[in-house]
Order: C-alpha cells, then sequence, then structure tokens
C-alpha cells in the first residue's frame, strides 16, 4: 500500500508536467546537441536527436507520425488524433483515399488561423499516416521502409511550405507497429528511428530539410521506458548517428501502464494460425502459431498432429448429423498447444488468422475443457466471441465499396431442380424474416431499400435483381453448389450465383451472408443420398473468393443448419448490427441466440464469419448505442490493491482526457468507478492509499460527495500511506462542494472547512499549490458571501484571495517557476477586476501585468502543454477583453476556441472551474454594462457556453 500511495501522486491541479521540448534553444536536456553550420546549413551527417514522452499526445505540437492497419475503422491513436483535425482522417478513410499498404502515406494538416498563437501550438501541427498493410503481416523491414517513406514525404512538405530557409525539421510519432505480434514498443523505437535515419541519408543529397529531432510518444510509462532502452542501445550502437535526449520525460494524461501485462492497440484479441512445412513430406505439415493478446504474447512453431486421425475427425466434426460434443474438445487438444490454452480459454474478443490449411478446420466447433465450477457453460466461440480472418495473397486492388445510400438483396431458396435438390422452406422462411428485421421501422432501412426475392424466382430474375441496384449486403439462403468455384444453386445443376459474379459487380458489397447448405428440412433417404462433399472446404473456398473480390465481411455455412436456429442467427445477427454493434459482436450474439434454440446441435457452430472486428453499419443519421464491455470483464486482471489502484488511476485520466466512445453514456466513467468500490472496497477500502486513490477517480468522475468521502477515509486510515495530496484534495473538494450548495449555511460551513485544512497545511510547510489553493477558496467564499448579500464578509475573502494569489505569484517568481506563476498572477488579476466592477468603474490593470502572465503561459504552453496552459491563454484573453470594454468583438473566436479545447479535454470537473472563474468577472461585468448592449449578449452567451461545458 505505500508504494501504492507514493505511486498515486497526482499531479497540481493545473498539471505540472517536465516535457521540454526540442525547440527551446540551448542544451535542452543537459546533453547538447548538433545545431546549422554558420551558414544556416545542417551539418552533414549530425545524430538524429531523439527523446521519449510519456504522456497524452493531445498536446503535441509537432507533427505527429502514427500508422494504420488495414481496417475500416480509426481506433486508438488514429482516432484520438483524427479529432484533433476535424475528423479529415476519417473522411479520408471513408472515400478510400487511406494509406493502408506498407510504404504509403498521406500528409493531413492541421490548419490554425494564427501560426504564431501559442494556444494554437499546443497540438499536433500534422497528422502523418503510415500504412502496416493487415495486421500480423508487419515486417521490421517494413516498417523501417513505410518511416522512411513518410519521412521524406513530409520533408517534401516543409521545403514546399518553407521555401528552402527550413534547414531541419522537428517530428514525433507514436510506436507504431507494437501494439501488433512480434515488435515490442523498443523494437518498434529502434525501427523506426532507424527509418528516419534512412530518410536523413537521403536528405543530405537533396536540397529538402533533414529530419533534427524525433519525439516518441507513448501513453504508458512501461512502454515508453522499453522504448527509451532501447534507443539508449541504438545510441550505444551507433554514437555519431544517434543521440538520446535525457530521460523519459513526462507530459499531461501520462500513465505508468496498461492494467493488463500486454498492450494492444485494438480490443480483440489476435491469434495466428498458419500452415508451415517441416519438410518435403506432406504429413510433416503443421500449424505454426502467434498468440497477441492483453495479457501476454508468445510464439508457438508448430503444433503437429496424425493427418489422416485430424482429416476424419473435421471431416465428422462438419456434419449436422454430429452431436458428439467430444470431438470439439477432441480437435482443441489435438491443436491447440498446452501453453496456449489458459489463453485462449479466458479470451472475450478474438480474430484468429488462417489460410487455405488452416481456414477448413471448425475453429468455431472447438472447445476447451469445462470448468465443472464455472457457471459460463457456453461453447468457446461463443464465450470468445471468435471470428476468422483469411490470409489472401492475391485480392483486387480498387474496390468500389457500397456506400449507406445503397440497397440490401435478400435471397431465399431460388429455384432449383427438384430430381436433384429437395424443397428448401426453412431457406425461405429465412429469407423473409430478415428482411422483415432489416425493414423494421425507426431502426432499419426504407422497405423500398430492401429488396426481397423468395418465390422460386429463377436465374435470370436473380442475375438481373443483382446487377440492377448497388447493395450494401447480400444474403442469400438456399443449396450450395458442391465446388470450389460455387455457390448458391440457380435453376441448374451447372448454373449459380457466386464469387465471379460478385466479381463482376461494379458496386462491391460491405457484407455477404451466404447460407448455402442443404438445411434440415430432408428426410433421411435424401441425406443418405445427398453427394458427399467436404462442407468446411467449401465454405472456406467461397469465402476465400468473396475476399478476393473485395467484400469486407463474409459469412457462410460449413455445413447444413437447422430451420429454428439458423433463422434465429440470421435475425439476431441483423438487429444486433442495427442496433450499433460491432461486426464481432453481431456475431458472437447470433451464435449464442441459436446456441440457446438449439443447445444440443450444431448450427451455432457452422457459420464461418470472416471480416474486420470493428465493422459496423453505418446508418445516414447517428448510430444507436452500442454495447458496453461489462466493467467485471474489464477489470478481470485486478488482484491486488496495486492494480486497484492502477485501474482507479487510469480512470481518472482517462476522464479527463479521452474522448467517450461513440453511444456510450456520459456517466461511463463514473459508473466503472462504482463498480470497482462495489467489488473491492471491502477487500481493500480501509487502506489509505486505495482510499486516496477512489477519491481521485471520484473527482474526475464528478462526484464530489464520495470524493469527499474517500479522501476523509484517506487521512483517517490506520496504515497512514495517504499522501499530504490527499489532505489538498478534501480541503480542495469541500471547498468546491460549498460554492454549488443550494443551502447558504451548509456552502459557508464547507468553504470555511476547507480554509481551516488549508491553512493548517500551509502552516505545517507553505507551498505554491497551497496558497493558490487558499486564494481559490477564499475566492469561492467571496461569491457565497456576496450572493448572501453579506458585503462586509465578501470584501474581506476578496482581500484574503488577493493576498494569497499574491503570495503565490511571489513564491513562483523567487523560485523562478513560470509555469506555477501564471495560474495564481493571472487569478489576482481577476480578483482585482471583480473588486473594481462591485465598485462600479472601470478595472484598471497595468498592461505589464498581462503581459507577464501572457508570457508565462507561453512559455508553459511551449514547455509544458495541457489543459491549463491551454485554456490560461483564453481565460486571459477574456479579463483583457472586459478590462477594454472589447468582449463582443472578441466573443466569437474565444467561444471557437473553448470548443476546440473541450473536443480535446472533455472532462466536467475541470471545465467547472473554468466556468467558476468565469462566472467570478463576467457575472459583475454584465450588471455594470447596460442590459441589452452587445456588451451584456456577449458575456451572457459566453457564460452559457461556459456552462453547458460544465455540465450545468
Amino acid at each position: 500500500a505505500p508504494a501504492a500511495a507514493a505511486a498515486l501522486r497526482s499531479r497540481p491541479s493545473r498539471g505540472l508536467g517536465a516535457f521540454v521540448p526540442p525547440s527551446v534553444p540551448g542544451d535542452v536536456f543537459g546533453l547538447g546537441h548538433e545545431l546549422p553550420d554558420a551558414a544556416g546549413r545542417r551539418v552533414k551527417g549530425a545524430a538524429l536527436r531523439v527523446g521519449v514522452l510519456n504522456g497524452d499526445l493531445k498536446f503535441i505540437r509537432q507533427p505527429l507520425l502514427i500508422g494504420h492497419y488495414r481496417a475500416l475503422l480509426l481506433t486508438g491513436t488514429e482516432d484520438v488524433v483524427d479529432g484533433l483535425v476535424a475528423q479529415a482522417m476519417s473522411r479520408s478513410l471513408a472515400t478510400g483515399l487511406y494509406p493502408d499498404a506498407p510504404g504509403s502515406h498521406q500528409i493531413f494538416d492541421n490548419r490554425r488561423e494564427d501560426p504564431d498563437n501559442v494556444f494554437d501550438l499546443a497540438r499536433p501541427s500534422a497528422a502523418i499516416v503510415a500504412g502496416l498493410g493487415e495486421e500480423g503481416k508487419l515486417r521490421a523491414v517494413d516498417l523501417v521502409y513505410t518511416v522512411r517513406q513518410a519521412v521524406l514525404a513530409y520533408a517534401q512538405r516543409v521545403a514546399e511550405q518553407g521555401g528552402g530557409g527550413v534547414v531541419e525539421f522537428e517530428m514525433a510519432a507514436a510506436l507504431i507497429g507494437s501494439g501488433g505480434t512480434g515488435i515490442s514498443a523498443g523494437t518498434a523505437a529502434q525501427l523506426i528511428a532507424q527509418g528516419a535515419l534512412e530518410a536523413n541519408a537521403k536528405l543530405q543529397e537533396s536540397a529538402w530539410p533533414q529530419l533534427g529531432q524525433l519525439t516518441f510518444v507513448e501513453l504508458f510509462l512501461e512502454r515508453a521506458a522499453d522504448a527509451w532502452r532501447a534507443l539508449q542501445l541504438l545510441e550505444t550502437t551507433s554514437p555519431n548517428r544517434v543521440r538520446v535526449l535525457g530521460k523519459v520525460q513526462h507530459g499531461a494524461g501520462a500513465l505508468r501502464r496498461s492494467l493488463d501485462s500486454s498492450y494492444r492497440g485494438a480490443a480483440y484479441d489476435f491469434i495466428s494460425a498458419l500452415t508451415v512445412d517441416l519438410s518435403a513430406a506432406p504429413a510433416q505439415r503443421c500449424i505454426s502459431y502467434t498468440l497477441d493478446t492483453r495479457r501476454a504474447r508468445t510464439e508457438v512453431r508448430a503444433q503437429r498432429a496424425q493427418g489422416s486421425l485430424l482429416k476424419e475427425l473435421v471431416l465428422k466434426a462438419s456434419n449436422d448429423a454430429n452431436r458428439d460434443p467430444l470431438i470439439g474438445r477432441t480437435l482443441f487438444n489435438l491443436l491447440v498447444p498446452v501453453e496456449m490454452e489458459p489463453f485462449l480459454g479466458g479470451t472475450s474478443e478474438m480474430l484468429i488468422e488462417l489460410d487455405a490449411g488452416t481456414a477448413v478446420i471448425p475453429w468455431e466447433l472447438l472447445d476447451t475443457n469445462p470448468d465443472p465450477q464455472s457457471g459460463d457453460q457456453r461453447p468457446w466461440a461463443i464465450r470468445s466471441k471468435l471470428l476468422r480472418k483469411l490470409r489472401v495473397e492475391n485480392f483486387r486492388d480498387h474496390a468500389r465499396d457500397a456506400s449507406t445510400d445503397d440497397c440490401v438483396l435478400v435471397i431465399g431458396e431460388p429455384a432449383s431442380d427438384p430430381a436433384i435438390y429437395p424443397p428448401l422452406p426453412g431457406a425461405r422462411a429465412e429469407a423473409i424474416a430478415v428482411a422483415r428485421r432489416l425493414a423494421l421501422p425507426d431502426v432499419g432501412l426504407a422497405a423500398e431499400r430492401v429488396r426481397l426475392l423468395a418465390n422460386g424466382d429463377d436465374a435470370q430474375t436473380i442475375i438481373n435483381a443483382l446487377f440492377e441496384r448497388a447493395y450494401r449486403v447480400i444474403h442469400i439462403a438456399g443449396h450450395g453448389a458442391p465446388r470450389a468455384d460455387g455457390g448458391v444453386v440457380l435453376s441448374g445443376a451447372d448454373t449459380f450465383l457466386g464469387a465471379n459474379e460478385v466479381r463482376a459487380m461494379r458496386v462491391v458489397p460491405e457484407l455477404v451472408f451466404l447460407n448455402c447448405c442443404h438445411l434440415a428440412g430432408r428426410d433421411a433417404q435424401s441425406v443418405l443420398a445427398a453427394t458427399p462433399y467436404d462442407r468446411a472446404v467449401f465454405a472456406a473456398n467461397i469465402a476465400e473468393e468473396l475476399i478476393r473480390v473485395g467484400v469486407r465481411c463474409v459469412i457462410a455455412a460449413g455445413w447444413a443448419v437447422e430451420d429454428g436456429p439458423a433463422e434465429q442467427f440470421a435475425t439476431t445477427f441483423y438487429g444486433a448490427l442495427l442496433g450499433g454493434a460491432r461486426f464481432i459482436e453481431a456475431v458472437a450474439a447470433a451464435r449464442n441466440a441459436a446456441w440457446k434454440a438449439s443447445p444440443q446441435g450444431n448450427t451455432w457452430a457452422a457459420y464461418q464469419c470472416y471480416g474486420d472486428p470493428d465493422w459496423h453499419w453505418q446508418r445516414q443519421v447517428g448510430d444507436a448505442q452500442r454495447p458496453v464491455v461489462p466493467a467485471g470483464e474489464q477489470f478481470a486482471g485486478i488482484a491486488s490493491p496495486v492494480t486497484l489502484t492502477l485501474a482507479l488511476e487510469n480512470i481518472a485520466i482517462a476522464a479527463r482526457y479521452s474522448k467517450p466512445r461513440p453511444g456510450t453514456q456520459p456517466t461511463a466513467q463514473l459508473d466503472k468507478v462504482r463498480y470497482l468500490e462495489s467489488e473491492f472496497a471491502p477487500l481493500w477500502g480501509a487502506m489509505g492509499a486505495v482510499a486516496e486513490a477512489f477519491g481521485v477517480a471520484y473527482t474526475a468522475t464528478g462526484d464530489a460527495d464520495k470524493a469527499i468521502e474517500w479522501y476523509t477515509k484517506a487521512l483517517g486510515a490506520e496504515d497512514a500511506s495517504a499522501s499530504f495530496k490527499a489532505a489538498e484534495a478534501l480541503a480542495n473538494q469541500l471547498v468546491r462542494r460549498g460554492e454549488k450548495a443550494d443551502d447558504a449555511q451548509q456552502a459557508h460551513a464547507d468553504v470555511t472547512a476547507g480554509i481551516r485544512q488549508l491553512e493548517s497545511l500551509a502552516a505545517l510547510r507553505p507551498t505554491i499549490e497551497r496558497a493558490a489553493l487558499l486564494g481559490s477558496a477564499y475566492k469561492r467564499l467571496t461569491m457565497i458571501e456576496f450572493e448572501a448579500h453579506r458585503n462586509a464578509p465578501a470584501e474581506q475573502a476578496l482581500a484574503s484571495a488577493i493576498g494569497h494569489y499574491a503570495a503565490a505569484a511571489a513564491e513562483a517568481r523567487r523560485e523562478a517557476a513560470s509555469h506555477l506563476f501564471f495560474y495564481p498572477a493571472k487569478n489576482a488579476i481577476s480578483c482585482e477586476m471583480r473588486a473594481a466592477l462591485l465598485a462600479q468603474r472601470v478595472p484598471a490593470i497595468a498592461a505589464p501585468r498581462f503581459q507577464e502572465v501572457r508570457e508565462s503561459l507561453r512559455q508553459t504552453a511551449e514547455a509544458e502543454p495541457d489543459f491549463w496552459s491551454a485554456v490560461g491563454q483564453i481565460e486571459l484573453r477574456v479579463l483583457e477583453a472586459e478590462c477594454a470594454g472589447g468582449l463582443a468583438a472578441e466573443v466569437a473566436a474565444i467561444v471557437e476556441k473553448l470548443r476546440d479545447l473541450k473536443a480535446r479535454v472533455p472532462a466536467t470537473s475541470m471545465w467547472d472551474s473554468v466556468h467558476t472563474e468565469a462566472r467570478f468577472t463576467l457575472e459583475p461585468y454584465r450588471a455594470l454594462v447596460k442590459a441589452g448592449s452587445p456588451e451584456h449578449r456577449a458575456a451572457g452567451s459566453l457564460l452559457a457556453e461556459l456552462k453547458a461545458m460544465a455540465g450545468g
């Protein structure tokens, strides 16, 4: 617990990171660096300067290099950066103009109104997206090459925009590729640096500027430290080419480590199961596994099984007559290495990459040995939300994807030769049910956009319909043609609809659902008379052909299915998609529904589902709420007080800096804290460090009452593991709660209690932070007394606020702590302005005082960019506008800046402070100016805007 407490020291309320950008002249990190020569040219062969920053990338000012695996959705770092460049990246992805192949790249400028404005500099000046290909296939040489090309492209951009006067430029980079298999954070840092060095080698012979400094940005400290160690090694082996600047630096929003022991850039686990040849003998073909989960990475070169035995078991398992659950467990034991079973058995979302040799295995039917103590007896494929990905070498290069305006084609029981194929009433019923589900009012498509063919239509009718319109989804239920290039039988034995027909379509569907096997509506004689063929092979082959064409998601039945469960699977799948679920979530819901409809059957395992786990149904209007991962599943790895405090710390930082996921409730982070309290407070809540962590989390998520309760517990804990910061935080929360209380007596009691505690702490050890907190407390007391019409106490409180802010500013000036100066100095100005406004006179603040605060803000924004330095510049602009009587002329630009910052930092608790500060001067300013005047309206609109941002 003491160790947890020490690690939990939260940063002061205005953020006190220590990262100094390399643009500051001089010996930045105490190691020196090369500069251009006297003629302004960069010295050939000068070492590339590299640094590592542990923090959130929202306040990085350099152009930021990030990677993109081939996918239909921007997640993780890409999603965050997309919000910083006005969704230019997602719009480009939606139109098909987005880099995904290794070596490809695209630059998205983050355009600014005023390039010299410090506020505008506190975010990436550009996003440079480099293609990484498909997940699981990225090689070291590919990563080096794609970084080299991206750096060269940006050097060209700098040369064109700078007119040849720029000799070097800076760049920041995420640890590209380190969230996948085979590449650690340290390896990624070395490979990215190598790509940058290769780019500089080419740039030395050109007129373009070179990359002078590369800063690696990583959210988690453990990964940042891994990168730093790897770069240290690179510097040792290449002393004249790379120079590491200082240690790992700390920035806003930094996290110590991920709650899970491993890290991935996606929400699902990834396993590759590919065929390898150990010798020339066919019997020596084995499966090579690579597993990349949020808990571990491991590689197993081969898992060998007797070929003839495996084939026999696969053929028996891939059959609708199979009802033996032991076959699935036997296949699991034969195919899955023992050391991988613990990770596979406990996963929640899994994407398995297969090739032609492994795709024929019915992975969905495999099952782990059951745990008799577990209450969850669902099959493995349902528990793990198993989805497939097929490795193909050749595919259509320029597929024209369907859009949200395109239609859906549903086909059920096409006409076929009755002498060969029995009737399929279940297929027709399934198609009708699917069409109805897709055309449901309010959630589905307009009825005219769902085309249903379920009246025994012949080949001509179906093919005409196929090319009549552009389709987003094609769903077909019917007989399957038993051949590798086959498809759904149409009219005759040699007439069918398959990949060749889809390939001829000018617009490629996003989803193709093929239920093309003999359904359950036939008697025993027809089963015995049917021509046997390997349905699992057929499903894998047709899926491969459709994927080559460019279809994003493919569902194909691997064997005959039962009518009722098959209909349940299809309707549940489309219902989940229309409800906003991702592809992997919709498949899992469909499998679960089919399993519940027939637990003894195997229809739930028959569907081979290939595609992007994050693909989802896009509507022209806002998507419906998507399901939320249960909190218990997300925090399953918490096993000690230290991991609990880590989880709470991560939630607190996410509440401040992370953009809520689409469709999630505003209280999502608060709900997580409540869950952790219900689960773990009885176990470890009496520990001071744990109680303090709950206080930090509840503060960040906006529940002041719970924060005060937990901070009080922290200070009273027997183990004394809480920090002095907990005492400061308790006092601050009491003051904040008091300022918002409706009852005047309670408000006064809370604020005065907070002040007494802060004064006790300041008497014990005065600090800049405590003096500033006392100034803030007296400022709120001023507002409370004024609203209660107690003018004399209000004036006394205001004088105390000015005194404490002035003391904090003076101490910051003495310590030359510019990053601590602007806050008390700015607030002292606002206090003096309020006093003047209440006295019915125009505030007279000397211009040098504004300039002094502005300079402190500039230095802080350049050295330690975070929310408080960014919003401080806006607040200072408001104060100056009030003094000049020119708020009306400034308010539109001010609101635009505020909205931009709100998009980056959504935390209502932080915006509540901004709103309170604005009220402190804007309310008396609004009362002073003429009612109805432009200044009066401007003050009112700005207050309303900030109140909304604070959640009011």
